[in-house]
């Protein structure tokens, strides 16, 4: 969803004032925008059959999920902090005024980015240290690869023998419910290694990378994971560094602050002898991404040992098939005693989302805080909260019923245009209008109706201050 850029408080005479907006190509006014950039269409990444998608791709925990300060920052000793949530969660002033820039940067070169690289423009600000200008090669670097990459989508079919080899696997979650990837070193075929066929180890990790955007991250909740390097039966000799090496160039240039925490596992002795002096080199930044696992605790602070196998430091036997991805329910948090999994757990979460629903969006400052907030839930969301017991919010309630009467006529005054805007704006029936059909009423409790008809009236409310102004929200009309 477009919109403007975040105004400069730093002069008068801003490049974004509203009359330089106003001022703007006829072809800038009506190209696509999303997150403030203009949309380059991309290549669709993966294929993965519905019987191939894991039951917990997303835990039910992450509905009633608050992530706190600890989630959303990494903060160091000298007052420096990394976001480590990006969508769909309030930024900075300091952060939109970066971004503000970026934005302008891309205008002035015409650049256009597909959605999910322009969702993720804080991350390249981040990894660049807010140049404008480096953050945008980046991102293009990454719309590049990405179209060259994916001529045709990585298909689970396709991959079946590579992923069953059990090299590269999701397995588990951290208490802030991010996915923790295994990557076992010693597991790459010996073919691979005498052919050099270093790229099938890649591919095998892209396709864990995509399947994770598309089926984990949950915006402003899950927005990264964590990696787990096992280096068991490997002597100093035999440890596949440019793997490694590339394993980390490829997560660094195109998978852009996704990476929360490496765990280094099973390290060869000599090796472990070295870690000490190895953390005082590290600097703090690097000793918080970068964990030696010596001790059990070192790595069953973070994720509980039920969700870890016995090798790795955890409790869980060691995993036979590795695809579709054994990710177990909760709970996710470590505890004293250990406690398994629910017994009666809701798989299917995943589904809660719309293919675009899993990109997220960046903070839009002319927009409400709950519209920024809001995930783009499908059709089933409102079936989904039922089932893990929890209330329906009222904008699935509205979702689920607008969807019961697609292909319904509707009132012809319920449309009005805003001709200043060249933007059409569909009222909201009145809340009665949305259950006057009578199974709809049956499916509906009290607090469902209640929280539907307040919904509705937030709704009307929004509409009446777009149309008294003639100025949308969500686009950059320059008409506020």
């Amino acid at each position: 969803m477009g919109f403007p850029p975040w105004p400069s408080t730093a002069s008068t005479n801003s490049l974004h004032s509203r009359a330089q907006a106003a001022e703007r190509s006829a072809e800038d006014i009506e190209a696509p925008v999303a997150n403030g950039f203009r949309v380059l269409p991309e290549n669709r990444s993966i294929e993965v059959e519905e019987q191939n998608v894991a039951p917990f791709s997303v835990p039910q925990e992450v509905l009633s999920f608050q992530p706190d300060d600890q989630a959303v920052f990494a903060r160091f000793m000298n007052g420096d902090c990394e976001r480590k949530l990006h969508c769909n969660i309030e930024l900075l002033a300091d952060e939109l005024e970066a971004l503000r820039l970026l934005q302008e940067e891309a205008r002035c070169q015409r650049v256009a980015l597909p959605v999910s690289i322009s969702a993720s423009a804080t991350r390249y600000l981040s990894h660049s240290h807010g140049d404008p200008k480096k953050a945008l090669k980046m991102m293009e670097a990454t719309t590049e690869w990405r179209s060259s990459y994916f001529t045709r989508p990585l298909s689970d079919v396709n991959m079946a023998e590579d992923l069953r080899l059990g090299l590269v696997y999701f397995a588990a979650r951290d208490k802030a419910l991010r996915p923790v990837l295994v990557f076992r070193a010693s597991r790459i075929p010996a073919a691979w290694h005498r052919e050099r066929r270093y790229d099938l180890v890649i591919r095998v990790l892209v396709f864990s990378m995509e399947y994770f955007l598309s089926y984990m991250a949950v915006p402003g909740k899950i927005e990264s994971i964590n990696v787990v390097i096992d280096l068991k039966d490997l002597t100093i000799s035999q440890i596949p560094i440019g793997v490694l090496r590339e394993v980390h160039r490829s997560m660094g240039m195109y998978y852009v602050g996704r990476i929360f925490r490496f765990y280094i596992c099973n390290m060869p002795r000599i090796l472990g002898t070295l870690v000490p002096l190895a953390k005082k080199v590290l600097t703090e930044r690097q000793r918080q991404k970068l964990v030696f696992v010596c001790r059990p605790e070192d790595i069953t602070r973070d994720i509980a040992a039920a969700q870890l196998e016995e090798d790795l430091g955890g409790e869980r036997q060691p995993i036979k098939e590795f695809f579709p991805y054994p990710l177990l329910p909760g709970p996710f948090g470590p505890s004293e005693p250990p406690v398994r999994s629910r017994k009666d757990p809701v798989p299917g979460v995943h589904k809660l989302l719309t293919p675009d629903g899993f990109k997220g969006r960046l903070w839009n400052w002319r927009a409400k805080p709950e519209e920024n907030r809001r995930l783009d839930f499908s059709e089933c969301a409102a079936d989904i909260f039922r089932k893990c017991g929890l209330p329906v919010p009222a904008e699935v309630l509205a979702r689920t019923k607008l969807h019961v009467d697609d292909g319904q006529s509707r009132d012809a005054g319920s449309n009005e245009k805003v001709n200043e805007t060249n933007l059409t704006i569909e009222e909201d029936p009145q809340p009665e209008a949305f259950v006057s059909d009578e199974s709809t009423k049956d499916s509906l409790s009290n607090a469902d109706l209640e929280a539907l008809e307040s919904h509705h009236r937030s709704k009307l409310e929004e509409v009446e201050v777009v149309r008294r102004r003639r100025c949308c929200f969500f686009s950059g009309c320059g008409g506020c």
